[in-house]
């Protein structure tokens, strides 16, 4: 993998905009062809979204032309495909050895617990799970399992459970929750995507409890993005966020929202100018446990 700023695409900003640091994308998704299918038609039928459908080759060639590293699953839409999903993942980790692969589990799983450790088995390092598409909230005790091995086995969760970006009102999601999770696990290294929109302020007041609590900033900064998902005033706290900038990595959904890197960048820029670093990399490979094949 490169450093992401000698090789640049046409539908990529010029070299500048790059920041000078090294970059890891957190926040990857990998699937099998038919499923992203169904996903992208799923957000031009129902959001007018148009999310063109990449095979994981292409989605990994680009990644590696333009980031030094990056977090890679899927997730489970429904019950019994969260071992094939995670077989594919594994292949692709052991292809990708300085990539951090993550494995998936739904709730509804017939042993979330076993999907979990045999996920591991496959040499994959985490899990990820998508509380408003699975239909499960974070804090489902059958879920229970799977917090008890991924503190066993001190891997990373990344959980998306707040209400972003289509999902306001939804008392199922957002901050309470969490905080029942992590007052019976309390170790859990927990990585919420997307700032916690729409509820980061409530997210953050956890993270000030937590060290383990971290962000992700996909498809959470810049105005076109703002614009497209409703962002309102107030939403983002950005003196707090700067506050705990030690906890936040950058990410950026992809493919399923290709946001522009420029946006995505100065988003960035904007909110943690003196703390690029460790929003870029840093936090990413503490929060990982992994060098990314980074020196620096």
């Amino acid at each position: 993998m490169n450093t992401g700023k000698s090789q640049v695409t046409a539908q990529d900003p010029n070299p500048g905009v790059w920041p000078s640091c090294p970059v890891v994308d957190s926040h990857v998704h990998l699937f099998p062809k038919r499923l992203f299918e169904a996903i992208s038609e799923w957000f031009a039928t129902k959001k007018s979204w148009s999310i063109p459908v990449l095979p994981p080759e292409t989605v990994v060639e680009r990644l590696q032309d333009r980031v030094a590293g990056f977090v890679f699953f899927p997730y489970a839409h429904r019950p019994g495909v969260s071992t094939s999903l995670n077989e594919m993942a594994a292949e692709w980790q052991s292809r990708l050895p300085e990539a951090v692969g993550l494995g998936t589990v739904h709730a509804d799983d017939e042993d979330p617990a076993a999907v979990v450790a045999e996920a591991f088995e496959m040499g994959l390092q985490g899990v990820k799970i998508h509380c408003p598409v699975q239909g499960f909230s974070l804090g489902d005790t059958r879920l229970d399992p799977v917090y008890e091995t991924l503190v066993s086995e001190d891997a990373p969760l990344i959980a998306h459970a707040s209400t972003h970006p289509f999902y306001r009102g939804d008392n199922d999601l957002g901050p309470t929750p969490l905080s029942h999770v992590l007052s019976r696990f309390p170790n859990l290294r927990i990585c919420i995507p997307h700032l916690g929109l729409f509820e980061t302020a409530e997210f953050l007041e956890i993270a000030n409890r937590y060290d383990n609590v971290y962000f992700d900033t996909a498809v959470a900064l810049g105005s076109s993005t703002h614009d497209l998902i409703d962002v309102r005033d107030g939403d983002i706290p950005r003196k707090r966020l700067r506050e705990i900038s030690d906890q936040v990595m950058f990410g950026t959904d992809y493919p399923i929202r290709p946001q522009n890197y420029e946006a995505a960048f100065r988003g960035i820029t904007e909110i943690f100018p003196n703390q690029k670093k460790d929003v870029f990399f840093r936090n990413a490979q503490d929060f990982f446990d992994a060098s990314f094949g980074i020196q620096a």
